[in-house]
Formats: structure tokens, sequence, C-alpha cells
């Protein structure tokens, strides 16, 4: 069972409502981004083919695009010379332009669902990392349709073969226990539990990433309708850059674009992902401007050389082809969308103290089923077939808590001999969906005993926690958490054991 939580309401937001603006230039975005990673492959799997052909050294390979919609053409053109006709390899074989199969999403009848993943991955940093945001984009070759259906990060559902869960864990669960296909498959398997229909592809980015693409195209233009006021904006370094934004019209250079789309302390996340589409709106119009998508097809190869370390997808080469080729064609007004929004679920805390949204798994079922039945696939009734959605359990109660654990910043400091012991826990933690904002050693490595340390104010979860780790009363105490910039430092001792 539930405890409610007051919330705001709003009001619904129906399957099967027109994509708005900013989901407009979401696909856009998404559509781009394939087309120059496709671009990026192809010009480099050719470059390597030509790279021990004597030609190629001194003839600049330009790659020509026909206005016919043909495929593009390689011409290897100096400087003031005719094309040659042909090159030819060092053994004399003439050189034949390699053939990369391009497949079409029209060739098939199954619907295709793509998950967008944004991973909270700070510049130079390795581990796991949640995502930030987690989107469906669904393709049906046989209707036209395509779609679109975004989950809030809090939303609690099931990891299979783990636990209950913020949604946006699961893929730090997958990357820290080692699932087959590691984080993002996981992602993708916990995402078709819940929506009862099969994820295909998924393709992530981090925020480096989306900073470099949005230096790349150049500052965008934003309307604030209010004051943004977020004194505990984080940095890249586990600290505060406060954001502060009066009211008007900005020309948004990369960095605040990025931070103006990612803040949600004024107004939640339901707010966060309203300017999230803003942004997207203006990448769009920015990109459609004049010479603006001209430029960046032309500069495709260098810019995904620079983007290759910040986006991964598991989609072979030739579907990013047909999939960007089918975006030079679609109608963009006629794609739909689907948020789990306000009205879908129910704010609540858990029994291991992480505050989630609880999914309202009649509203979400109904709002699937409507969403996927222009797939028009039909039971042997002639019916369309629902979803197999399912729901996490809600046996336990969950009482209220004055903060959510999200807001309460924890340092975890290893006080034994044993190595990355603070980093596992984190793990664990963040799973949880507490706020783990920094690990490390602690002054010493003889901790007989567990402590947990807090600066005051937080005592629901310092009990929370105490239970979960096993740290008795006596071992916790008040104390000067706020200097390492932490509300609670967990100091793990010899008789530190993980939670289940």
């Amino acid at each position: 069972m539930t405890q409610p939580m007051q919330h705001p309401t709003k009001s619904p937001s129906p399957a099967g409502k027109r994509l708005s603006s900013g989901l407009l230039g979401l696909l856009l975005v998404i559509f781009l981004a394939s087309f120059l990673y496709a671009s990026f492959l192809f010009f480099r799997t050719v470059r390597a083919i030509l790279a021990s052909s004597p030609q190629a050294e001194r003839n600049p390979l330009l790659l020509v695009a026909k206005r016919d919609g043909a495929q593009p053409a390689l011409t290897d053109m100096p400087q003031g010379q005719a094309p040659r006709p042909e090159a030819a390899l060092p053994d004399g074989r003439p050189y034949q332009t390699p053939e990369i199969p391009i497949d079409s999403f029209w060739e098939t009848q199954d619907p295709v669902n793509i998950l967008l993943l944004g991973i909270d991955q700070r510049p130079g940093e390795n581990g796991y990392f949640r995502t930030d945001t987690m989107i469906l984009l669904h393709v049906n070759p046989k209707t036209g349709d395509v779609g679109m259906i975004s989950f809030p990060r809090d939303l609690w559902v099931e990891a299979p073969g783990y636990w209950e869960t913020r949604i946006n864990s699961a893929h730090v669960i997958g990357d820290a226990k080692g699932y087959p296909g590691g984080g993002p498959a996981l992602a993708k398997k916990t995402v078709e539990k819940l929506i009862g229909q099969p994820v295909d592809y998924y393709v992530r980015i981090n925020f480096e990433g989306f900073r470099k693409l949005l230096e790349e195209i150049g500052c965008i233009e934003i309307d604030v309708p209010k004051l943004i006021d977020d004194p505990t904006f984080p940095d890249d370094n586990y600290g505060y850059d406060p954001l502060y934004i009066e009211p008007g019209h900005y020309c948004m250079d990369a960095d605040l674009a990025l931070k103006y789309a990612r803040t949600r302390h004024v107004d939640s996340d339901f707010g966060r992902m309203e300017r999230q589409q803003q942004v997207l709106m203006a990448i769009k119009d920015k990109i459609l401007s004049t010479g603006g998508l001209p430029r960046l097809i032309v500069r495709a190869p260098a810019l995904l050389n620079i983007l290759s370390d910040s986006i991964q997808t598991d989609m072979p080469l030739s579907k990013m082809i047909a999939l960007a080729n089918m975006a030079r064609n679609m109608e963009l007004n006629n794609i739909r969308r689907l948020i789990i929004d306000v009205n879908m679920v129910e704010p609540a805390i858990t029994d291991t103290g992480a505050w989630v949204l609880m999914p309202k798994m009649d509203r979400i079922q109904a709002a699937i089923h409507d969403f996927f039945a222009t797939d028009n696939v039909e039971t042997g009734q002639g019916q369309q077939a629902p979803p197999t959605a399912t729901t996490p359990s809600d046996e336990t109660s969950l009482p209220n808590l004055a903060t959510p654990p999200q807001e309460v910043r924890i340092i975890i400091l290893n006080g034994t001999n044993t190595p990355d012991l603070d980093k596992v826990l984190s793990d664990i933690l963040i799973s949880y969906g507490y706020n783990v904002v920094g690990v490390g050693m602690a002054d010493r490595n003889d901790y007989a005993a567990t402590q947990i340390i807090e600066s005051s104010g937080h005592e629901g979860i310092v009990q929370r926690l105490a239970d979960l780790l096993g740290v008795s009363d006596q071992d916790i105490r008040p104390g000067a958490a706020d200097q390492l910039q932490a509300d609670i430092v967990i100091i793990l001792g010899a008789n530190f054991s993980m939670p289940p």
C-alpha cells in the first residue's frame, strides 16, 4: 500500500495526443544523430579501405550527395583535374567502392521500438551511471505511424531478475551486476516488462555529448517564462554551481542550455520535462535555420569523431542509415506522444526510504494500449491485444518522509582495508534511489564498526540507512558532515556487510 503525498494537479495527457513542438525537435535531433553517426561509420569504413591505395595520399576523398535521392558517390577529385574513373589497390586490382547493406524499416511490417537513454555521466568520470532521460521511439512501417513514450526517472518498477527500483537505476544495476549487454540491455528489459512490448534497440548519449552537439550548433533562442533559482544545481565535481535565470529571452550557449534542461529544483521532474522539450524545439529551429543542417551534414565525419565516446548504440549501421533516410520523407506533424505523467503515478516512500513514483497500472495499461492500438495487431477475436504490463508489489506500507532521499547528499568513506567497498555500496544505494555525491577513503583504515554521521534534520533517512546497513544506535552520531558538502557521511568499518 502507499500513503499518498500532495502533488499539484495537471491536465491529463491522453494517449494519442499529437507531438508538441518540443518533441518534434527531439525527433529531429534523434534522426540527425542517427544520420551523423551512420555517416561517420561509413566514412571511417571507406577511409580504412582506401588507406593502402597510393592514390589516397594525394587525392582528397569527397563524398558527393546526389540531388535525385540516389546513393552518395565517392569521387577522387584533385584540384583542377577531372574526376578519376577508378582507383587501384597496391596489387593492381581495381578498387571497388564497398557495399554497405542498406536495410529499410519498410522492408518488414513489424514495428520497431528504440530506447533513447541520456546518462548522468560527468566529464572524465568512469563507473556506473543512472539514466537522466528515458524515451521510447516507436516506428510502425505498416501504418507509417511514429510515436514516443516518456518515462519519469523516479518511476518505481521491477528490474527483471533483480529487484524493484526506480526506472533510472536499471542502467546502474545492469552494469554493476554484469547483466549480459550491460546497463542498456537491462534498461531495455525493464521497459519491456513495464509496457508489455519488445524494445529492439537503444541509443545512449551522455551530458558531454549533448553539450558538444550544442556547441557545434551554436547558441539557441529560449524564452524563460518564470524565475529559475536553483542554489544546489550540481557541478561536475559533486559540488554546487548555483543556477539563477531571470524571466526573459536568451540566446543560451551550450552550458546554460544544458543546465536549463536539467534543473528540477523549482518545479520537479515534470517541469524539467517541459524545459527539455523547449530546449529541443530551440535546437530544431536552429538546425533548420539558414545553413544549419547542411553545415552539420558536411561536418558529419569530424563531428561524430568527436562524439564517438559520447554516443553508443546496438543498432546496426544499415538500420541507422535506413532510419536517417526515412526521416527525410516523414511528416513530423503526424508523430504522437505519450508521457507517463502525474495522473498515472502516486508519489510515495519505499521501505528502503527512497522517494519514488508508484505507477497506477490501470491508467498506464490503458494509455499504453491506446498508444499501440495504431499497430492494428489483432487477437483471434478480432480485438486489439492489450499489453501485458506488470506492476511492482505494494504489500509494504510506504511511510512519508519530510525530505525525499534524492535531495539528501550522502558521502561514503571506506574505513577498511577492503578496496572499492565505498564504490560498491554507492552503486547499491544509488539503485535504491539515494543521492550519493561522493566516495573515498576515510582518515584511517581500522574502523571496527560502520558509523553514520549526520548534520541535522534527516533523522528518518538516517534510521532507514541504519536499518539497511545494520548500524547500531551507538554508531549514529551528529557531526560536521556539512563540512564535506554532505548531509550524511557513512564510514564503513570492519563489521560492514552488504545490504540485500
